[in-house]
């Protein structure tokens, strides 16, 4: 196995933490959204900015691990030229 598979499969693990991670960070989002909807006697205010955080940083980190996951091959080419 050369040093380039390797740093390839790292690549796709990463690139897989990432995509769960952002997953987690999203279902947190939709989670404490859905918290907020059915209690509405609470202060919604203190609740709504973590709500939005979570989608805001969920997205992003899902997009970049998918594009570590599937250009992996890409990124190792820029990396381990011929």
């Amino acid at each position: 196995m050369k040093a380039s598979d390797i740093f390839g499969i790292v690549v796709r693990a990463f690139g897989l933490f990432v995509i769960l991670y952002g997953l987690y960070d999203m279902w947190g989002g939709f989670d404490n959204f859905i918290e907020n909807l059915i209690s509405p006697g609470q202060d919604n205010n203190s609740n709504s900015a973590s709500t939005l955080s979570y989608f805001f940083y969920g997205v992003p980190e899902f997009i970049a691990g998918a594009l570590l996951f599937f250009l992996a091959d890409w990124i190792v080419k820029l990396t381990y030229r011929d």
